[in-house]
């Protein structure tokens, strides 16, 4: 290709960028919460959906809350941002956009949760957005095997597949959320094991033959590696009965004897005491643990469905905390 006909074909590239950029308009703002002084919530996801087409254009905030939602056709949008499950959705309709304009628009997202004063969402979502992790290989104990001891700081989880209630389960959960009935932990109760490791940060202690997990927001638990078997019938618990074994560098632990009074996600899926749940280990190198759980309860879901999340190392000054619900729920009778 000659250069006169590269040049042609640069300049018309650019001229139909520009067109374009002048016949589409944008939103832009900040994404905060209500709470306190507005601090920002960075990684919000921010959609705008056209009232006309349908067609959808989303960005994600950025560390100071800021985003931008770029070259959208004019017209009116209904703008969502959900952050489950630390805040209650926002949406605001009629957004309209204009070709070469920007549209501001200030979020401003409300808590779901009842905190300890002073807390807000956005304190959690700061402590679960991405920390540079130290680099290297992972550490071994004495006998090869990784060794999955350190402070993790919380990782939000992702669902890997949507689970599949039954309808008493689908309808329980509408009936909570209607009611605006608040989990386990507003009433300083266990959120159960699938919390571990979401908010704050959770401290690992391995032996070659037992696992000891720490938690601020949940009772310690110990995962058996000795090679025993679950009792028989064992007596349901909020965090069960767990046992470990290893496949290759994965730490296998299966849990049973659950009782029915957690949580399984901010979804507010009951569950029953059929609940069993297998979790996976992994320590792929020296600053990152990946978790994945697998939960399986044949009275409250169709099918198992899986939830995963990658935790970072924390820096050293950062360990576990004495945390005692009831110091901060001194007016605990008035909280149902």
């Amino acid at each position: 290709m000659n250069a006169p006909v590269l040049k042609a074909l640069l300049m018309g590239s650019l001229l139909t960028s520009v067109a374009i950029a002048q016949s589409a308009g944008s939103i832009a703002g900040r994404v905060r919460t209500a709470a306190g002084d507005n601090p920002p919530v960075p990684n919000a996801p921010v959609t705008a959906k056209n009232e006309t087409s349908g067609a959808s254009f989303s960005a994600r905030s950025s560390t100071d809350g800021s985003y931008t939602i770029s070259a959208i056709p004019p017209g009116k949008y209904e703008v969502t941002v959900e952050f489950p499950p630390l805040f209650i959705p926002f949406l605001r309709k009629q957004v309209e956009v204009h070709a070469g304009q920007t549209t501001r628009l200030e979020v401003r997202l409300d808590d779901v949760l009842l905190n300890t004063l002073g807390d807000s969402g956005a304190e959690f979502v700061q402590l679960m957005t991405h920390h540079p992790a130290p680099t290297g290989p992972p550490p071994r104990m004495s006998d090869g095997k990784p060794d999955l001891s350190g402070a993790w700081l919380g990782a939000m989880p992702a669902t890997v597949a949507k689970p599949e209630p039954l309808p008493w389960v689908e309808a329980s959960a509408k009936e909570r959320q209607k009611k605006g009935i608040q989990p386990p932990s507003a009433y300083c109760l266990p959120m159960g094991i699938t919390f571990t490791g979401f908010f704050g940060p959770t401290k690992m202690i391995q032996t070659p033959d037992l696992l000891i997990i720490l938690d601020e927001d949940e009772p310690a638990r110990q995962v058996y590696l000795d090679g025993r078997s679950h009792p028989k019938d064992p007596n349901p618990s909020f965090l069960g009965h767990s046992i470990g074994h290893w496949e290759s560098d994965t730490l296998v632990v299966d849990t049973v004897g659950l009782n029915d009074q957690t949580w399984l996600s901010f979804d507010a899926f009951p569950h029953t005491e059929m609940l069993h749940l297998t979790e996976r280990y992994r320590r792929p190198d020296l600053g990152h643990l990946e978790v994945e759980i697998t939960i399986d309860d044949p009275g409250a879901f169709k099918q198992p469905w899986t939830m995963k999340r990658t935790n970072s190392l924390a820096p050293k000054d950062v360990d576990v905390m004495e945390y005692v619900c009831e110091q901060n729920e001194r007016d605990r009778s008035h909280v149902r």
